[in-house]
């Protein structure tokens, strides 16, 4: 792992930040988006109306999703402090 100057892990958290916002509005827009277009078709699954099922299952998929897809491509592994002062300190 290449070492990070202070100023470039603060640049990573916002855009970890930022990816993650990115998610959660995607995820928020699916739910919301399936649930009211699928309201005006009459389908049940297992006793349940569509939508429901179409909206829950497909934010539970697609939050499983964008979290595998944060994790192995935005969210970076490193420490916040300083690694020059940690020297320092031994």
């Amino acid at each position: 792992m290449a070492e990070m100057t202070y100023k470039e892990k603060f640049i990573q958290i916002n855009r970890e930040a930022a990816a993650t916002i990115i998610a959660i509005a995607v995820i928020a827009a699916f739910w919301w988006i399936s649930g009211f277009t699928l309201e005006k078709i009459n389908f049940t699954v297992l006793y349940m109306p569509g939508w429901f099922v179409v909206s829950c299952a497909g934010t539970f998929i697609l939050s499983v999703s964008a979290a595998i897809f944060l994790v192995k491509k935005v969210y970076k592994d490193f420490s916040l402090t300083d690694d020059e002062d940690e020297n320092k300190q031994v």
